[in-house]
């Protein structure tokens, strides 16, 4: 698990004049982080997809494709796993968190689920605390990629979690939905709990963030961005450890977090190169999931790192970053929470999540 060094980002930054105001930083490099929760069943059976905290009312939100054989009202037959994925169909599952320690532990309890029909992939999701209810900042309007067999969002939208079995279609006009950044595609998002604010991750000639107030965001004001980088290429050995699959990203004050990784046995052609053969680049009990925290005043990459976390987990898939505020009266105090798949290929999936909690002032 040694650190992989320092990356160089792939484009420069564009912050507001004055900067954003330091913080404190998560480290991403250390041990294998701590168990938040091991191996607890979702409302699908399938891998999930992102994670994320209402810190006010103790509650996780975990995105999922629809699995397949599922019939939803409305629907005239059920439909199968593929079609989901290619149509952009999601499912959202609410945990309520347990209290059962004083840092804010324990898995707590399903509450609720509701269905989400034309979104998108679920690479990312935001959630805000309103009261006592709960909002969620998603992909919307899916682009199919017929290729892939897959879809991404096209703009992002806001609505209130409500569990249901009847699905949201991405065409309810409850629906708020905001375009930050005229022209982009593959839109996700991910707010922000120290500071409130909303990161918005957009494809425009390349992967790219921006950084706005929430407030100002949810009334539909994107003309002030706080900061805006590229998305930095992270330095690693790729001989060993290939190229991993973008998984997630959270932001926490003046620093951007990123996700990498693929699930144990994948093989790829590390080098291009069609002349020789792929290579194991996800090693069963060691993996090539990385954690990299960005700078985002400046666009540079702080450190890359090689995760063990949940290594013993079978299958073992990174998917979702989120930022956790154990305990909401001391929110100087907080955590980055890592989603990890889990379980046997064909049956019930499985999700954990893991954590690293060791704040340094730079």
């Amino acid at each position: 698990m040694a650190a992989a060094g320092l990356g160089s980002a792939t484009g420069t930054a564009r912050a507001a004049a004055a900067g954003l105001p330091a913080s404190k930083l998560i480290r991403v490099e250390g041990n294998t982080g701590p168990a938040y929760f091991r191996e607890e069943t979702l409302h699908e059976g399938t891998v999930l997809q992102s994670i994320g905290f209402d810190n006010v009312n103790r509650r996780l939100y975990v995105a999922q494709l629809i699995q397949g054989g599922r019939k939803l009202p409305g629907e005239s037959a059920a439909v199968s796993g593929a079609t989901r994925d290619l149509h952009g169909d999601l499912s959202i599952t609410e945990w309520t968190l347990g209290a059962d320690a004083a840092d804010g532990s324990g898995t707590g309890r399903i509450t609720g689920s509701m269905y989400l029909r034309g979104f998108g992939h679920g690479v990312s999701i935001g959630v805000e605390p309103s009261g006592s209810s709960t909002y969620l900042w998603t992909e919307v309007d899916a682009v199919q990629d017929v290729k892939n067999g897959t879809s991404r969002g096209s703009r992002l939208c806001r609505f209130r979690f409500a569990s249901s079995a009847t699905p949201l279609d991405a065409t309810n006009a409850s629906l708020q939905k905001f375009t930050p950044v005229p022209g982009s595609v593959n839109n996700t998002a991910s707010i922000d709990p120290i500071t409130n604010r909303l990161v918005v991750r957009y494809s425009l000639g390349g992967m790219r963030y921006r950084l706005y107030d929430l407030a100002a965001a949810r009334a539909g004001d994107f003309t002030a961005p706080l900061a805006e980088i590229a998305e930095p290429a992270i330095a690693i050995d790729r001989a060993r450890f290939g190229y991993p699959s973008f998984q997630g990203y959270a932001a926490a004050g003046s620093y951007l977090y990123l996700l990498h990784g693929n699930s144990y046995g994948t093989m790829q052609d590390h080098d291009k190169n069609e002349a020789t053969p792929e290579i194991l680049i996800s090693a069963p009990g060691e993996g090539n999931t990385h954690l990299t925290s960005v700078d985002l005043n400046t666009g540079q990459i702080v450190r890359t790192f090689h995760s063990k976390a949940g290594y013993t987990l079978p299958f073992r898939e990174p998917e979702g970053l989120a930022v956790q505020i154990p305990q909401p009266g001391n929110p100087e105090v907080y955590r980055l929470c890592m989603g990890f798949a889990s379980g046997e290929t064909g049956g019930q999936r499985k999700a954990s999540v893991y954590y690293k909690d060791s704040l340094v002032q730079p």
